[in-house]
């Protein structure tokens, strides 16, 4: 197998170009995978091929907990919508979209803990999908629930209506908070220093030694010049494919879908 050292980049090397700049500081950051992730974002796709796990155990649960995060209220809706069209008192399903909800907000209260631990900028779009695709479908259940199912409403029942309404609020504030938090990042870039601040300082140090000893052999295989290892190495970590390779970087980030 062949090392994904930063030494064995430089050695498969034959000519240095944009994309092995990008090459070059993913693999320095292989050690801290929440700032690579930062600069995948960012990155042209030819030089992520390789250069980032992929998936992993943890990001396949990961991204199974956020689909049913989405789905959740969808399905209880759905529910509801067909108990409304054809339904009979014995299935009325709003416990059903209760108990989705209910077991969709532990997962609601983690991520909102990681999004405080560690502050990312997201894409407007994206907000917003992720909170309409719960407060449309929630206040459609409890409409539903509090119309056509008045009758129905005995017991418990309206325990249920509570977790609906109460993650329509959550969503609905995440609507108005918007895609930044206050004095965090704003921006993909913003994204990769928040990240690089989080690295411990020891680790850090050993990241941007790694980088520069990579960049000291480049220019002593002649495969840049000394000016561009200067300027490489005065880079901040981070920033060094920003800097020296920003026309190969991801053609689908534009700044005011953040």
């Amino acid at each position: 197998m062949t090392s994904r050292t930063l030494k064995a980049l430089v050695d498969e090397a034959q000519e240095w170009g944009p994309l092995e700049w990008w090459r070059l500081e993913l693999r320095s950051f292989v050690g801290a995978p929440r700032a690579q992730h930062t600069l995948v974002v960012l990155a042209p796709k030819e030089a992520v091929r390789g250069e980032h796990p992929g998936l992993s155990v943890g990001s396949v649960v990961q991204s199974l907990a956020y689909l049913f995060l989405l789905i959740a209220p969808l399905i209880g809706a759905a529910a509801m919508l067909r108990w409304l069209v054809a339904g009979s008192v014995y299935d009325f399903p709003l416990a059903l979209a209760g108990i989705l909800t209910l077991i969709s907000l532990p997962i609601t209260g983690w991520s909102e803990l990681q999004r405080r631990r560690h502050p990312r900028a997201a894409a407007k779009s994206a907000v917003r999908s992720n909170s309409l695709m719960h407060v449309l479908p929630g206040l459609a259940s409890v409409i539903i629930a509090l119309t056509a199912g008045r009758d129905l409403l005995a017991g418990g029942a309206w325990a249920w209506i509570v977790v609906i309404l109460a993650d329509v609020v959550i969503y609905a504030a995440m609507f108005v908070r918007g895609n930044t938090i206050k004095d965090g990042p704003q921006n993909p870039h913003d994204n990769v220093d928040q990240s690089v601040k989080e690295i411990p300082a020891d680790q850090l140090r050993g990241i941007i030694a790694d980088r520069d000893a990579a960049i000291d052999l480049l220019v002593e295989r002649g495969l840049i010049g000394a000016a561009t290892g200067d300027d490489a190495r005065a880079t901040a970590p981070g920033h060094l494919a920003l800097t020296l390779a920003p026309e190969a970087g991801s053609a689908y980030y534009r700044p005011d879908q953040v």
